[in-house]
């Protein structure tokens, strides 16, 4: 195990034309209250495959290494880091937050007036762990249990923000939820609802294949919105008047609007998607329906919460790995996330022992 000073590669967003190189840079050190991280294994997240497609995007920019969803072990630790040493297996929460502002100040992390996230150029370029070492606060690391695999640990970031949006909804036992998309974190929304005690959930997507996994990980009702009108089918399953929650988890308008229409009168509608910045929203459902509409974004407690779960067998995500790739394929893997998106969940970038 190599220690700070020496070299690594690394997956490096260029420009012109828009690309992935994989550089050699410097290993980071660590200042004192940092750690250095091996990666062994990091998600590609849709918000990393359209930022690097968008070339005027302000998060994946020029010089950057992407990555915000790693598992790895500590290489070595700064003087005032204390709590992990060398050896340790860790997952990283992705987030930073100054710890003194009003958010902060009320432990929510997650919405921090100075916050950013590694692998991003927004709010602050900090390099992400799409490469052989990542340095990250020491307060960012938790213990990877033994029985999980570094693979299913690059998976706390899309499962600890379904949690946290499951919170935000507020489901209770006996809710009818309806999830709006079926991709790796629809498909844990799906079962942390279950876990919250919904009593039906609806899973709606355009792949058959998303589906068909949704149907495996316990979805009551799954519809492809290709072949039916999804507002008026949520409606007639769940009583004629609609799912007490919904969750949207695509982030366009269309799906916006469908997912305003088929939520109930004064019933709640999260949304987490994103795909850009601004999007389409109907305002007449939202006042004429008098919904309650909460946003969503990251996670403040939930890394633990989703740990255990994973070592209790409770959340799968084994069945949301479809595909592996070594760090030198990092571009082979947001090709294939484009090319193959019916067939792609998560795609892990892979650093073997």
């Amino acid at each position: 195990m190599r220690g700070s000073g020496g070299k690594m590669r690394a997956a490096v967003i260029r420009n012109m034309p828009r690309r992935i190189e994989i550089e050699e840079m410097d290993i980071p050190v660590c200042k004192k209250e940092e750690v250095l991280v091996e990666i062994r294994a990091c998600g590609l997240c849709g918000s990393d495959v359209h930022g690097f497609l968008d070339e005027e995007s302000k998060g994946r920019v020029e010089g950057l290494v992407m990555g915000h969803e790693p598992s790895g072990i500590v290489a070595a630790c700064g003087e005032a880091a204390g709590r992990f040493q060398s050896g340790d297996r860790i997952v990283i929460d992705p987030q930073f937050s100054c710890g003194e502002c009003y958010a902060c100040r009320h432990s929510w992390f997650n919405i921090c007036e100075e916050g950013g996230i590694i692998g991003s150029g927004l709010r602050g370029f900090r390099q992400g762990a799409m490469a052989e070492y990542v340095v990250v606060p020491e307060k960012n690391l938790h213990r990877l249990p033994d029985g999980l695999s570094f693979e299913e640990g690059a998976m706390i970031e899309p499962v600890a923000n379904a949690i946290h949006a499951v919170n935000r909804a507020g489901i209770k036992l006996g809710d009818k939820v309806a999830v709006m998309g079926a991709g790796t974190i629809g498909l844990c929304m799906l079962q942390a609802a279950k876990m919250a005690g919904a009593d039906k959930v609806a899973v709606i997507d355009v792949s058959d294949f998303h589906l068909k996994l949704a149907k495996e990980l316990g979805a009551d009702l799954l519809i492809n919105s290709i072949e039916c009108d999804p507002v008026e089918t949520v409606r007639d399953c769940f009583g004629s008047i609609g799912a007490d929650v919904t969750l949207e988890a695509v982030g366009i308008g269309e799906t916006y609007r469908q997912a305003a229409l088929m939520t109930r009168k004064r019933g709640t509608l999260v949304l987490f998607g994103a795909a850009k910045e601004t999007a389409l929203m109907h305002l007449y459902p939202f006042l004429h329906r008098e919904l309650n509409l909460t946003g969503c974004t990251g996670f403040d407690v939930e890394v633990d919460i989703g740990l255990n779960m994973l070592e209790r067998g409770q959340m799968k995500v084994k069945p949301l790995i479809t595909h592996r790739f070594p760090l030198e394929e990092t571009a082979l893997a947001i090709r294939t996330a484009v090319d193959e998106k019916d067939k792609v969940l998560k795609a892990l970038i892979i650093n073997e022992d």
